[in-house]
């Protein structure tokens, strides 16, 4: 390693003292090359640098006074790249949603996700459906015993009547009355909701 990176020692033991300013100010100019240089080579572009960095520099202001080198025996370096590390890991976790997001929308905008909007509107339509037909089942629970409601669902995943009946403990008749019922009242639930959610 250059000696550009090597640790100062009395700016360390200055920049501790957190009333010191022109200290803290010298080990920020001292240190932030070398954060964005670790940084890129973790292949992160340079506004998320800029911003682990600033992250990365408050952790230590705030957690300096309990650095030892000698009572922990690491060097500062193993220290501050440890700190580096779980900055830049806590930062791809709290930004995975929005840079996924991010990506996709970049995607759509060069073309290079091959959607046509009307399977994007299809798509968006079968999330719909699911979306009204789960809450309205949510909705009507309480308003049937168990079976019904198991009798329905199990019919949903295309469970036949027989099929049913048998795990149900019930006669093939009962399941179809009670997976009705349930239907005639989703139906309903579902209208109701579609008027309420739907604009």
């Amino acid at each position: 390693m250059s000696d550009q990176w090597i640790t100062k020692q009395t700016l360390l033991q200055r920049a501790k003292n957190q009333d010191d300013e022109e200290a803290w100010n010298d080990f920020v100019k001292y240190y932030t090359g070398f954060i964005h240089a670790v940084l890129r080579q973790m292949s992160f572009q340079y506004k998320d640098v800029e911003d682990i960095t600033q992250e990365i520099l408050l952790k230590i202001w705030r957690k300096f006074l309990t650095y030892d080198g000698e009572k922990h025996q690491v060097h500062f370096r193993t220290w501050l790249s440890t700190l580096i590390r779980n900055q830049a890991i806590d930062y791809i976790k709290l930004n995975q949603g929005y840079l996924r997001r991010k990506e996709k929308a970049a995607e759509i905008q060069s073309g290079e996700l091959n959607i046509a909007q009307t399977e994007l509107d299809q798509l968006v339509e079968h999330e719909w459906v699911k979306h009204m037909t789960t809450t309205a089942l949510e909705n009507i629970r309480l308003l049937f015993s168990g079976l019904a409601v198991q009798a329905f669902e199990m019919s949903l995943e295309g469970k036949t009547s027989a099929e049913i009946a048998e795990a149900l403990n019930i006669n093939q008749e009962s399941v179809r009355t009670l997976k009705n019922r349930v239907k005639q009242r989703l139906i309903k639930e579902i209208s109701l909701l579609r008027e309420e959610m739907e604009f």
